[in-house]
């Protein structure tokens, strides 16, 4: 491509790794039995789904909200539509990556596309429901219109933030500061449009003027001290950077987040750094400090029903992406050829490896799952047919997971008294509290119910009014599966 100009050049080689990346994620939909996030995709598929019959999910902050909103076309095709979707999304944000690399002047700006889309975090989490590659090319848009000077569009996107995810709320202060820093008076305001129609929504829709903080099931949580799920290594995400970002990304991004502390020099001397450099420090290097270190400290504190998922880091790859990127921006600076070139081989082959590798995934030329199932699938299938020979089929059902009901055609936000499921998180436990109907069958595992109910094996059997009828054991006991029905 050496005839060809250098803008048409990168433009084709983004276009072909975005294209790559296309087929490869096809690939990787073929083989999985299951969609990336488990029960978490089911449940944002359902809410999906269902909105439409019950727009009050369209302000329900555990669905989040803007998904909910944009998905509801794609929900129709079934959970492959969200697939279809969160395919876009990733192949959209890449592009905007690239075009912002160019409007930055980074050399070989198509390393953006690149450095976005083989981050295992991003490459194992596209096929699924999950609402983080949404966010992702929120910020990718985001990103490429303040690069642009587009501040005002920029201001509005990021001000809808906290409803395509909770943590959007991190990401829109790091903004509203750099506005500051920069003096963008004008689009600092509209930082603040979509919080107050969302919330002037909400409230109408809720009926409570402080639905944002109220309806937050984080802060829910955080409050009520239901979630009792640990806490870990204020490292954890460090120690995870295999399964994030992977070797490539976690190397240069690092040595990008060195490099920006030479910025301060500038500063002191009063000097004007190239822009990259000041977009760098003053907006991607914060956005992303901000969101890693205070994910850490609450996965450290046990807070906020953190579960230290590593998943959570999608939303943030298109800034690690250009954080790699600035860095390779430095090494390719070195007017050496052999240098350039088996630094662009090295970093395709191991982005390519790090994105298999870091998922546990099987290579294109391996014929396994790229997803496996549930583990607890087999006891689950056991459980139903259990149910259906005992002649409880048409009892109402009790459970913790969301794949179910899309399975048996139940809507879990149905009218209490034409509903043919609830979750067990439902099950009130003070004694005489409990309004489930009667003869209704709990079917009960030892993961998500315990887990996200939460209900222990223990705190089921203290209900004296739930008799416990059979159960189907797994290997591993966390899929254990029992069940139970209601007597009184």
């Amino acid at each position: 491509m050496r005839f060809l100009r250098p803008n048409v050049q990168n433009t084709a080689m983004a276009i072909l790794f975005i294209a790559l990346a296309v087929l490869l994620q096809l690939l990787f939909w073929w083989r999985a039995e299951w969609p990336s996030g488990g029960q978490d995709s089911w449940n944002h598929y359902l809410y999906a789904r269902y909105a439409p019959a019950h727009p009050e999910l369209f302000a329900d902050q555990w669905g989040k909200p803007f998904f909910t909103l944009l998905a509801v076309p794609f929900a129709r095709f079934g959970i492959e539509g969200i697939y279809v979707m969160n395919t876009l999304c990733m192949a959209a944000g890449s592009w905007l990556l690239y075009l912002t690399a160019r409007r930055l002047n980074f050399k070989m700006p198509w390393l953006a596309s690149l450095f976005f889309l083989f981050q295992p975090v991003v490459f194992g989490n596209i096929i699924s429901a999950l609402t983080e590659p949404l966010n992702a090319l929120a910020l990718c848009l985001a990103l490429y219109w303040i690069a642009s000077l587009r501040y005002v569009p920029a201001a509005i996107l990021v001000s809808l933030f906290p409803f395509f995810r909770s943590e959007g709320i991190i990401l829109w202060a790091i903004v509203l500061l750099f506005f500051i820093v920069r003096s963008r008076w004008k689009p600092l305001i509209w930082l603040f449009s979509g919080i107050l129609v969302f919330s002037l929504a909400g409230a109408l829709i809720s009926g409570d003027i402080f639905w944002i903080l109220t309806h937050n099931p984080y802060f829910k949580a955080e409050v009520d001290n239901r979630f009792q799920i640990g806490h870990g290594d204020f490292l954890h995400y460090l120690h995870a950077q295999r399964q994030i970002w992977g070797i490539a990304v976690t190397a240069l991004s690092a040595m990008a987040l060195i490099w920006l502390v030479a910025h301060v020099v500038y500063l002191i001397q009063r000097k004007t750094p190239e822009e990259k450099s000041r977009f760098c420090f003053w907006l991607v290097a914060p956005m992303f400090m901000a969101f890693y270190l205070a994910h850490s400290w609450i996965w450290y504190k046990g807070s906020f029903g953190s579960h230290g998922l590593l998943r959570v880091f999608l939303l943030t790859a298109p800034l690690t992406a250009l954080l790699a990127h600035y860095a390779s921006d430095k090494i390719l600076a070195i007017d050496v050829k052999w240098i350039k070139r088996i630094f662009l081989v090295l970093m395709v082959v191991i982005l390519f490896i790090g994105a298999y590798a870091g998922n546990n995934t099987p290579y294109p030329w391996q014929s396994m799952p790229s997803v496996a199932p549930f583990p607890g699938e087999p006891q689950l299938d056991k459980a139903l047919m259990f149910i259906e020979k005992q002649g409880l089929k048409n009892k109402v059902l009790v459970h913790q997971l969301p794949s179910l009901n899309d399975r048996l055609g139940f809507d879990p936000w149905a009218k209490p008294e034409v509903a043919k499921t609830f979750y067990i998180w439902s099950i009130d436990k003070r004694p005489g509290q409990d309004w489930m109907p009667d003869s209704c069958v709990v079917l009960w595992d030892n993961f998500h119910a315990r887990r996200d109910a939460p209900m222990t094996l223990e705190d089921m059997r203290k209900l004296n009014q739930y008799k416990e009828l059979a159960c189907f054991p797994a290997q591993n006991s966390d899929y254990d599966v029992r069940v139970f029905i209601k007597i009184r």
